[in-house]
């Protein structure tokens, strides 16, 4: 049991690994120690946020795709994947520069 508590309910938090969690809550808490911390964990949101808006286009495009027959629209379609699949590898990337 760690002397922090958490955010939302008031419980006493706890280290599993290198994990800090809520029991109550049953969720993870990050414990912002600095500006920079607080900065690097927003980034970091921002990024998943955006790959999984991505994710769902492409979902959304995979099943325009299955019934489509114009070529026009094909080739927007992959065109479109092909960008959004090139931004997920960025952001991916930037994810992993962002652990080290």
């Amino acid at each position: 049991m760690l002397s922090e508590t958490c955010p939302e309910c008031g419980t006493p938090l706890f280290r599993r690994g290198k994990e800090t969690f809520c029991a109550r809550c049953n969720k993870p808490v990050v414990i912002i120690q600095s500006a920079e911390d607080e900065s690097r964990l927003m980034t970091d949101r921002v990024l998943e946020t955006s790959e999984q808006t991505l994710l769902a286009k492409i979902q959304e495009i995979n099943t325009a795709l299955k019934n489509e027959t114009d070529p026009e629209k094909l080739v927007a379609y992959g065109n479109a994947l092909s960008s959004w699949l090139s931004a997920i590898e960025k952001l991916r990337r930037l994810r992993g520069q962002d652990s080290h």
